[in-house]
């Protein structure tokens, strides 16, 4: 497993002054507006929905009895 490369320090240190400069929070309003309709929010929200870990996770959850199946793998 890699650690944190310089690369990533950069790109920690760009949010973070994206942050501190209040550029991340005018692009999040402007995204969140009525005007931005929300392109780059629900952009993100697709790509994480297509990630791996996600569909396993679905099947995951499958398997819990708060499905109201009684013969779920994982009785809570």
């Amino acid at each position: 497993m890699e650690g944190i490369t310089d690369e990533t320090k950069k790109t920690m240190k760009k949010i973070l002054a994206d942050i501190q400069d209040g550029t991340f929070a005018k692009e999040f309003l402007l995204d969140m507006s009525e005007a931005g309709g929300q392109v780059h929010f629900q952009a993100m929200r697709k790509l994480h929905a297509e990630h791996p870990s996600e569909k396993i996770g679905a099947e995951i959850r499958k398997l819990y009895s708060w499905n109201n199946e009684s013969d779920k793998l994982i009785n809570n």
